[in-house]
Parts: C-alpha cells; structure tokens; sequence
C-alpha cells in the first residue's frame, strides 16, 4: 500500500492520530487517556513534527509519538529518542505501514542529532530496526507482614504541585548513579502531574520532607514504583509507609521497583525479601543507536571518570572497534581518553547490538570479549574492561513512554 510517511499537518490530524493511539494503546485507563489528549503533546521538548503519521487519502492510517530526552550514562549526558504509542488502524495491519512510520522516524532522528533511541514495546519485532534488549525491570518483593515489622516515625501526606521542586531535587539525588535513566525535570513531573498525582510524603514534626514514594494496585499485589530517601537512615520508614498502604487495602505483597544502585534496593538487602531482574529477549526496554561515533564521543567524560578511578589511569593503550565498515579508535593516554573514527590497534568486531550491551553494561564485558574471539593484550583488556563495566541499566516506570 502506497503511503505518505510525514509530521502532522493541522489539529484535525493531531485529533486522528491521539485517537489512533488511544484505541490501540489504552484500555479503561482515563488518566492516560486526558494525558495522550491533552498533554502528551506538551510534553518537555516536544515539537508537532515529533507526532508521525501514515496517511493515505486523508485517512491517518498508522501514528507514533517520538519525545526527546536526555540520558544519563554516569557522567555522560546522551540524546535519546523515545519510540512511543505506535499504532496502525485495525483495518490495514500487517501492510507495513508501522515499519515505514519507524524507518522514518529514525531518518528523521538521524538528521536530527539523536545519539540513541530508546522504546518499551512488543517481543519479536523491533529488533529488525536495530534495537536490542538493553534495559532490565527490577523489583524486589516483601510480604506486608514482613514490611509492617518496621517503624515509621514520620506523618505521611499525598503531595501537592508546589513540592515539585523538591520531589525532582530528591529524585535526581538518588539518581545519579543510575545508567540509562531519564534525566527528569520540574516539567516533567508538571507535564504528568495529572497521570501521576498520589505521590506520598513523609514529613518530621517539623514539616521538612525526608521521603516520598508512588503506590500502585496491580493485580492484587502494591507496587511502589518510585522512591526517593533523603538519607538511608528513613529507607525503614518507606517500608512500613507501604505496608501501611498494603494493609489498608488488605494486600499481602508489595513490589519495590527500583534498580539495585538505589538505597532502598540496598536497604532491603539485609531482609526477607526476594530481589528480581526481569529481562525479555528481543522485547521489553530495547535501544538503538542513531550515530555511534556522537555517542561514543559523547561518553568520553564518563571515560574520563572511570579512568581516575581505576588501576588503568596510567596506561598508555588504544582499541579500535569494528562495526561493520566503521572503525572506532578509542586511546588512552595517562588518564585521558580520546575517540576517533580512523583505524587503530587492536582490533575488536562487535555487532551494534554487542556496542549497546558494552555501553550500557547489559552484559559483562569479558563474556562480549570471549564471543568475539578477540586476542588483546593485558592492558588493552584492562582499559576496554575499565571503560565497559557491567551495570544495571534501568527507566523508572514514571519515565516509561
């Protein structure tokens, strides 16, 4: 079938292409209907060329929305392009159009500057664009029972619009030593604020905040989606905070979603708790790169960073990665890095996909080296190990799109 793969020309089109996403995306869900409706297209950085369209005789046929954010990856800050509510209308599936509306859109992020690009979605077909599973669910589950062993000496409040600021301060604070996270914004939380509004607060007697959390039912379980602790001393508090909510609501289990670098995770290490990762193959949080020489430039003061810190500061060493026609010369010399698209020595041949799992530290990085086969010398493994650790690469749901 013959499309026209474009922006959006009007309103009235932005209107069929909303209604097009709703039907496919959302189910009885009236918040994140009023959010697609009303503010998904204000959301931070967005332009109305960023919602996508298949049309065909002025029908809208397939749409997606494309938003921009930022990543972090330690200290390196990388431009992600979010993949998000793909649909195609139910009367002309399997034609092709929603493969036309990403190729597109990942043209249109090419010539844009995106270093990467970033989705949630279904097993088994957007890895035919480059996309890899990169991003890993953690929960970790306690039994109310358990958690109401803890004490909450705090008073507990449902947040309001003006403790935005604080909430996004906490929240970036223990953050920062997440990998592939949003870097989230004040407007972030105001763009969502309607979807997300029961944000809970713990407070002293003095009424200086030191907590908060995002409480959902799922299928009969409490899941606490978000955290933020100003210290690791009131991460007990959080938990008894739950098993109140739990309790209330006569619910046996509660689910913390966070990564395993958050304090809460290592909090409820020393309890009964059971600590998951979830990873689905070839479906799930997925990425792609957009230009690879930009990220890898991009990384270089995360590198830096890592450099200083590790037994590798002094050498004076390259590796050169090979994908596909392109090399990637990547050097070391005492404690500085630098990144250059001409060939050099010792020569590694990776997949995109391998790049992704290294840059991300999906995967470690000794077991990328043993299946390519790759013969380094001790210090070229001791640099590429160094500035590919293995880390827990995680989207807070409240960033998901």
């Amino acid at each position: 079938m013959k499309v026209t793969i474009r922006p959006i020309a009007n309103r009235d089109e932005l209107r069929m292409a909303l209604d097009l996403m709703a039907d496919a995306h959302i189910q009885g869900d009236d918040a994140a209907k009023h959010w697609l409706d009303e503010c998904s297209w204000r959301y931070p950085a967005f332009r109305p060329e960023h919602t996508r369209v298949a049309t065909r005789k002025g029908e809208v046929l397939g749409a997606l929305h494309l938003t921009t954010d930022t990543i972090r990856i330690g200290e390196a800050r990388l431009k992600m392009g979010g993949l998000g509510w793909v649909a195609t209308s139910a009367r002309h599936r399997k034609r092709g159009i929603g493969r036309k509306l990403i190729e597109e859109t990942l043209t249109y992020m090419r010539e844009h500057g995106y270093h990467v690009s970033m989705l949630f979605g279904i097993p088994n077909f957007y890895h035919r664009f480059g996309y890899v599973s990169a991003l890993i669910d953690y929960t970790i589950l306690m039994e109310t029972t358990e958690a109401r062993t803890f004490e909450n000496p705090f008073k507990s409040s449902i947040a309001t619009p003006g403790e935005i600021p604080w909430l996004q301060k906490l929240h970036n604070a223990n953050d920062a030593n997440s990998v592939c996270s949003l870097v989230r914004t004040a407007a972030h939380l105001h763009n969502k604020w309607g979807r997300w509004n029961k944000w809970r607060v713990l407070k002293d007697e003095q009424g200086k905040a030191v907590a908060y959390l995002y409480a959902t039912i799922e299928r009969g379980c409490l899941f606490v989606t978000e955290v933020g602790v100003s210290e690791p001393g009131v991460c007990a508090a959080v938990v008894r905070e739950a098993a109140r909510i739990a309790q209330s609501e006569e619910i046996t289990q509660i689910r913390f979603c966070v990564p395993p670098a958050h304090p809460l995770a290592r909090f409820l290490g020393q309890f009964n708790s059971v600590h998951e990762a979830r990873i689905e193959y070839d479906g799930g949080g997925m990425m792609s790169f957009i230009n690879v020489a930009e990220t890898l430039e991009s990384m270089v003061p995360e590198w830096d960073s890592l450099l200083a810190k590790s037994i590798a500061r002094e050498l004076r060493t390259e590796f050169t990665l090979v994908l596909g026609k392109s090399s990637y010369r990547i050097r070391a010399n005492r404690g500085a890095i630098d990144v250059s698209t001409n060939p050099g020595a010792s020569k590694i041949s990776l997949k995109n996909g391998d790049l992704m799992h290294l840059l991300t530290g999906y995967r470690h990085p000794n077991d990328i080296l043993e299946s390519r086969r790759s013969m380094l010398t001790s210090d070229v493994r001791i640099l590429f190990t160094t500035l590919f650790p293995k880390r827990n690469p995680y989207v807070w749901r409240f960033d998901r799109f």
